[in-house]
């Protein structure tokens, strides 16, 4: 074994990258190259030891044009450097500004959708993406999750792969990493920007972490401990966990029945939550939002709201969670236009009160108990028409006007027609057709505004909660 410093390191990389498996013989590895340490080295030490793997080595540099001369400067610099490798060097240069604007993203966010875009399609389908994240990368992370409350899965860090995501330095410091480049004469530049303490991640590296090397030089290997700890911990969590929801699951596929869930310790229910909170695609929570759901599945009843539009419910003691979508439909249907493509434009049905506007309609849902809901159509029997049993909304339930394909069974009738069939009868003009709402369950219409309920969702004796809409022109 080599005492140079640098071949230490390279001696690392290369026992995680074989005993992770991240790599195979003959694969494509896209890298991300920013121009920074990290990348720089991470480039270099993949195409030095391409001839082992017989890889294909691709660089991938982004210009997200948010510094100006800096931003071309950086690029700059990863095209020369690619060059002298004699790699292919990939160029995506990008207005994360604009972009941004237009999605209501932040930048950070847009500009690492847009970069690992960039990285998906240079990989094709067996392709690998190369991130220069370092071991002190992951535990500023976990110094970071920790402070703004996390559990279990906060403690682990950054994984070493995730998906086709490889990160071959993970095991190395920031300091291993600068030392490599030293060593073998690799230029580099900053950020200027990651010396600013505007932002927190800014402020743990160039505050915290400092503080935390003169308490323990070997810190981030300290908190690596931790990490893989908590990583074992969660193995055996999220097993159980995932017996725990497979037993719950309800009939229908659309949640999961909290009487059964809240028998498990609490250590597995939480588990459950974030795993339910997962599948719906929500990342952005805290651990007090955990506790909340944890007291909501134990009481069978309420509605939380989530950052970045999520909701989590446990409306009828089933617990589930769910994207809201954009309250206002860009257009109506219309006979001649692409029902499929407007498709994606309809709104998720809301499990809690709410009022919005579509079609320059205002619409109003509200959820009553059986018992309130009884209370009051003693007083107006109208009502019943479009009163729902709560028991039909799903996941999927959608509030959106007429597609090829829907059927409706009015209450009461017992007959099943399409909307053509029940449009043409009630003779309602062409034009007015494309306005008319209704709500869905993929092509079975559960209420049809004008015609009331279907007879599946009628409110019945059995009914534990009901919706009510209600509308009103603008």
């Amino acid at each position: 074994m080599s005492n140079n410093a640098a071949d230490i390191t390279a001696e690392i990389i290369l026992k995680t990258i074989k005993e992770n498996n991240m790599l195979v013989y003959g694969d494509r590895i896209v890298t991300g190259v920013s121009g920074g340490a990290d990348s720089m080295c991470l480039l270099h030490f993949l195409v030095s030891h391409a001839e082992s793997f017989s890889a294909e080595i691709i660089a991938a540099h982004v210009n997200h044009n948010l510094r100006g001369d800096e931003a071309m400067r950086d690029q700059k610099l990863v095209e020369k450097y690619c060059a002298s490798l004699g790699i292919k060097c990939e160029v995506l240069s990008a207005d994360i500004n604009s972009i941004s604007e237009k999605t209501g993203e932040s930048c950070e966010e847009c500009g690492r959708r847009i970069r690992y875009e960039f990285f998906e399609r240079l990989c094709g389908d067996k392709g690998k993406i190369a991130t220069a994240h370092t071991l002190s990368d992951s535990a500023e992370t976990v110094i970071f999750n920790t402070v703004r409350g996390t559990g279990l899965k906060g403690l682990t860090g950054i994984p070493k792969i995730r998906g086709n995501i490889i990160r071959p330095l993970i095991e190395i410091t920031r300091f291993q990493v600068e030392e490599y480049c030293r060593e073998n004469g690799i230029s580099y530049v900053t950020d200027s920007t990651n010396l600013q303490n505007e932002y927190n991640r800014n402020k743990i590296r160039n505050i915290a972490v400092p503080v935390f090397r003169e308490i323990n030089s070997s810190f981030e290997y300290s908190v690596k401990r931790l990490s893989d700890i908590a990583a074992a911990y969660l193995g055996l969590t999220d097993s159980l966990a995932d017996e725990a929801l497979e037993k719950a699951r309800v009939k229908s596929g659309s949640g999961y029945d909290c009487s059964y869930l809240k028998k498990y310790d609490i250590t597995i229910l939480r588990h459950c939550i974030i795993k339910v909170l997962s599948e719906a695609g929500c990342s952005s929570y805290e651990e007090r939002h955990i506790r909340i759901l944890q007291g909501m599945v134990t009481e069978k009843y309420g509605v939380l709201e989530l950052p970045k539009g999520f909701i989590c419910s446990t409306s009828q003691g089933v617990l589930r969670a769910y994207k809201k979508r954009s309250s206002v439909l860009k257009k109506p249907f219309s006979d001649d236009e692409n029902n499929a493509e407007n498709f994606r434009n309809n709104i998720l049905f809301p499990k809690t009160d709410s009022e919005f506007i579509i079609n320059n309609q205002k619409i109003m849902v509200q959820y009553l108990t059986k018992q309130r809901f009884d209370e009051i159509t003693n007083i107006n029997k109208l009502l019943l028409k479009n009163a729902l049993d709560c028991d039909i909304i799903q996941c999927e339930t959608q509030l959106r006007v007429r597609m090829e394909g829907d059927s409706f069974r009015q209450r009461g009738r017992g007959v099943t027609k399409t909307l053509r069939k029940l449009f043409n009868e009630a003779k309602i003009p062409a034009e007015k057709r494309k306005d008319i709402l209704l709500l869905a369950n993929g092509n079975q219409v559960i209420w049809l505004d004008g015609f009331g309920v279907s007879q599946e969702a009628a409110v019945k004796d059995s009914t534990k909660e009901v919706v009510l809409i209600s509308k009103k022109g603008m």
